[in-house]
């Protein structure tokens, strides 16, 4: 009898954990990995954090070093990116570790939660539609058609990291930083899990 009630109870508490998953309210951007690779290729730090294993979700940052930023200011600095075959040359920032820079986000950014039938602050809540009962929704910017493009090859069909083959060269008023026109060069491995 002990085990039948066991087996029987068993669905309901499990039914009971996913509700609370749900009920947390973190937004979709809400980091549930967070691991962070690097790797070094030349004058360039390639860093990728991992948001989210599950749902193609990182962010890829490109720091530059070198030579360039002696002879120009940072936000003159382009960075030409190529991700698994797709690239894109991007205008960099000033960084505060002593870099140029350009970050990358290949999931949702800037979520706002948006009540039903209650005031809110945010634009993006204005006009929406919601299911039957219920209390809101999370809205979330996208990724620009850039990052769109950069990331095409970034994950597979699952939404699992793919191995990212990733080459680099910097530009500033017509001078290069680009391994002698051959582009440096740096590799990332898939993450499988969320093991530190």
């Amino acid at each position: 009898m002990k085990a039948r009630l066991f087996l029987l109870a068993l669905p309901l508490a499990l039914g009971f954990s996913t509700a609370e998953a749900h009920a947390s309210m973190y937004p979709p951007s809400y980091p549930t990995c967070g691991i962070v690779d690097t790797v070094d290729a030349g004058p360039f730090e390639i860093i990728r954090n991992s948001v989210d294993l599950y749902d193609a979700h990182a962010l890829l940052t490109i720091a530059y070093r070198g030579y360039l930023r002696d002879m120009y200011p940072d936000d003159e600095i382009n960075i030409y990116v190529s991700l698994n075959g797709n690239d894109a040359f991007l205008p960099a920032s000033a960084g505060t570790n002593g870099d140029a820079y350009v970050t990358l986000d290949s999931g949702p950014r800037s979520c706002v939660w948006c009540s039903n039938g209650g005031f809110s602050p945010y634009p993006q809540c204005e006009g929406l539609t919601f299911p039957q009962y219920s209390s809101g929704q999370w809205v979330c910017g996208d990724m620009t058609p850039t990052e769109a493009h950069l990331f095409y090859w970034a994950f597979n069909q699952s939404g699992a990291q793919n191995a990212w083959d990733i080459h680099v060269a910097a530009e500033s008023h017509g001078n290069w930083d680009s391994n002698w026109g051959w582009n440096y060069y740096g590799r990332l491995e898939p993450r499988l899990g969320c093991s530190y």
